[in-house]
């Protein structure tokens, strides 16, 4: 019985360390220092505001759309929601730092990538 409370007492105390980044007798706390802060700050923030992802769908929707006066006329209530890492399977090929472009009167949307600006059409009749 001895052994199971030593082991549980060594597994807190590294449990311990490990969720308040502080190390026992060091001065520095490694899990926020100002590096960690900056490359976390960096790797969860979008490059592109709502406004300039509804703005690339939007060139996308005319240069490539064939429907695209269905679309068009109510772009003011388009929708953006930005994910770093999408872990959703929908059947179509996802990459990471994506925005997705939504209409709600229609129901189609689309797919931007931060990467290489790439458009995917998704839903819809383009």
């Amino acid at each position: 019985m001895l052994k199971y409370i030593v082991v549980f007492g060594v597994a807190m105390a590294i449990f311990l360390v490990f969720a308040t980044g502080d190390i026992p007798f060091m001065e520095r706390n490694y899990a926020t220092s100002e590096e960690t802060r900056d490359a976390a700050q960096k790797a969860n923030t979008p490059k592109y505001t709502r406004h300039q992802a509804i703005e690339f769908v939007e060139e996308d929707i005319r240069a490539n759309c064939a429907a695209s006066d269905e679309y068009l006329p109510h772009l003011s209530s388009f929708e953006a929601t930005w994910m770093r890492q999408p872990r959703i399977d929908d059947h179509h090929e996802r990459g990471y730092r994506e925005w997705t472009v939504t209409d709600p009167l229609t129901g189609a949307y689309w797919r931007l990538y931060e990467d290489n600006n790439e458009v995917v059409a998704v839903i819809g009749n383009c």
